[in-house]
């Protein structure tokens, strides 16, 4: 009896122990529940920007809320693909067009006569090479695989489209700073020496070019925003960091400091052509006249540089805080799940920031292709250039024509001729006729009588 007491004792106790170990357990379970994850109902291939989906870890980095948010931005992003795959084709051909009609009119004897003519024609061509190797070339990479791939397997043309494509939008950004400040010298010295104007503007242009050049070569150590490019095309700098200490230097560069010193030209122009329309009634006509040809290139002058800068400022805003949500606030994937959700703010942001900057690039792309409308609408010697010029290419396709009608006009004028001469040969020998029957009647009744 005794032993078998201790038996049940035995096994009470350990029935008891169970007991506790799984009530222990329970209220582990409501204290800590555990998280399940859910499987995403999106697939990892909505994500169309993608190109290789054998990447490893592609669910970690594009978590499920991510996948969402993409979803929920088409909208905007199919409307900023189809201004940079459909309407940057037709500024492009707009662009080198007039840019080139604006080189051989500013290249003519008439506006040949100063230095502006010669920084507005370098500004041509510049702006034909940012069109030709920036942007044409990164249209068809996004259009054409064969294009891509033909820069994916050549390291010199890979490296040869990244250093053009940066020296002709450099130089075209700071031809604009540089004529700027050349109409402000000679608006706030009217009577400095002209003899070498034409020179300095030779030295500066080749300076600014040689300068670009250097500051370009950067993007062989830096892919920069072409590694993430709005025209999704597969960069071909695939070893070069995209982003970097170098990228700082290259936005200053290209877009604030260039801003900063238009702004401050600007300002310094319009005010004094304020305080010289005011001295212009007290002068005499004939200095009253080379102020108004003063008057008139710096409008032209104006009227491009802030364009420049209108259409500039939005990208570089939009760069700079990409650069900086990139580089200083960058996030990545983590196991808690406050620190993953910082990420995925992160990245839901970093994605939005990138189509903006894709609109607002689109935007930039009209600099280098209006500007023959600007010269054209404030003017007034290259407007009547170019009518000129219209007037002559009307007149030298339509010599036919022409011979034509005057063959036709002498044609008609001798046939007018001839009828009326007949016409009055036939009344002046009606009137003779008539004359003699009278005559001959009146001698019969003076007969009679």
């Amino acid at each position: 009896m005794i032993l078998l007491h201790g038996r049940n004792i035995r096994a009470f106790m350990l029935v008891a122990n169970m007991l506790s170990q799984s009530v222990e357990s329970n209220e582990l379970t409501t204290t800590y529940p555990t998280r399940a994850i859910p499987k995403c109902p999106l697939p990892i291939t909505v994500l169309d920007f993608i190109y290789n989906f054998t990447e490893p870890n592609l669910e970690i980095k594009w978590p499920c809320e991510v996948r969402s948010y993409w979803l929920s931005l088409q909208p905007f992003v199919r409307s900023v693909r189809f201004l940079l795959r459909y309407v940057t084709p037709f500024i492009i051909v707009l662009g080198v067009l007039l840019n080139t009609v604006s080189f051989s009119m500013l290249s003519t004897p008439v506006l040949w006569d100063s230095n502006l003519s010669l920084y507005l024609s370098a500004l041509a061509i510049s702006d034909n090479g940012a069109l030709i190797f920036n942007y044409a070339v990164s249209v068809a990479k996004s259009h054409s695989t064969v294009v891509n791939d033909l820069f994916m397997n050549s390291r010199f043309l890979c490296s040869t489209n990244s250093v053009s494509m940066e020296l002709f939008q450099f130089t075209s950004t700071w031809l604009v700073v540089a004529l700027t400040w050349t109409r402000v010298v000679a608006v706030v010295f009217p009577f400095g020496t002209r003899s070498c104007q034409n020179c300095s503007a030779v030295i500066t242009i080749t300076t600014l070019i040689c300068t670009s050049f250097v500051v370009s070569l950067t993007k062989l150590y830096s892919g920069g925003y072409e590694t993430d490019s709005v025209f999704e095309f597969v960069p071909c700098q695939d070893k070069i960091k995209p982003w970097g200490s170098a990228m700082y230097f290259y936005i200053a560069l290209s877009t604030w400091l260039p801003l900063l010193f238009i702004f401050i030209g600007n300002l310094l122009l319009i005010i004094r052509m304020r305080k010289s329309y005011k001295i212009h009634n007290e002068l005499t006509h004939n200095f009253r006249y080379k102020s108004n040809r003063t008057h008139n290139s710096s409008r032209t002058l104006l009227a491009v540089s802030i364009v420049h800068l209108i259409l500039l400022l939005p990208l570089g805003i939009v760069e700079t805080l990409e650069l900086y949500w990139d580089v200083i606030l960058i996030k990545h994937p983590a196991k808690g799940i406050a620190e993953n959700e910082q990420y995925i703010h992160w990245l839901q942001e970093k994605m939005f920031l990138k189509w903006c900057r894709g609109l607002f690039f689109h935007i930039y792309h009209w600099n280098f292709a209006i500007n023959f409308f600007l010269y054209y609408l404030t003017g007034k010697k290259f407007r009547s250039v170019v009518t000129q010029a219209l007037k002559n290419h009307t007149n030298s396709h339509l010599p036919c024509n022409k011979s034509i009608l005057k063959c036709n006009c002498h044609e008609h004028l001798a046939r007018i001729r001839s009828s009326n001469a007949l016409l009055t040969r036939a009344v002046t020998r009606s009137k003779f006729v008539e004359d003699n029957t009278r005559s001959a009647a009146n001698e019969r009744n003076s007969n009679v009588t």
